[in-house]
């Protein structure tokens, strides 16, 4: 019997540890993530170290070896990593439109030349089709959702005005 206690303790034991060795190696990774997302540069200096360590390997190589048994000479050229420019982390200030300048059956390329490129915007497929969904500011407290299929505005419908009519929206009521 007491064995069998041992071996309950002992598997226990074993999944506590292996519970919080997980939960370490998701908040180290995660926060390794984000330090990786801020450093600027990196490749060059990571570059400019491994050519630091090439070039002192060939000159060890040259001083501590005899002529004949000299290694071949190794070329080693700096890799420059340009990192992607940052994404603008700030809120994107689009200026407010007049929701009935939007009309059923504009083209895409219309809608972003005459308003501009919308606050918030989703894309998906859907059967075959390409559908986009952008959100233009109208008002202080409003905005306007412009529905588009395969490239044309199918729909335009104020915020406000769709929740009145969403049966999620009246059902809690």
């Amino acid at each position: 019997m007491k064995l069998l206690g041992f071996f309950v303790v002992g598997f226990a034991c074993v999944a506590v540890t292996l519970g919080q060795a997980t939960v370490e190696y998701s908040v180290g990774t995660g926060a390794a993530t984000g330090a990786a997302a801020g450093a600027k540069g990196t490749g060059r200096a990571v570059g400019g170290v491994f050519s630091a360590v090439g070039q002192a390997l060939n000159q060890a190589a040259k001083a501590g070896a005899p002529a004949a048994a000299a290694p071949s000479k190794t070329t080693v050229t700096p890799t420059t990593v340009t990192p992607a420019p940052a994404a603008n982390t700030g809120p994107m200030l689009t200026k407010p439109i007049d929701p009935s300048q939007v009309t059923v059956g504009m083209d895409r390329n219309q809608l972003l030349e005459r308003f501009g490129e919308p606050a918030t915007s989703t894309s998906e497929m859907r059967h075959s089709q390409l559908i986009d969904t952008f959100w233009y500011p109208t008002t202080p407290k409003d905005e306007l959702i412009v529905s588009l299929t395969d490239g044309k505005v199918v729909s335009t419908v104020l915020a406000s005005q769709r929740r009145k009519r969403s049966p999620v929206a009246s059902a809690t009521k």
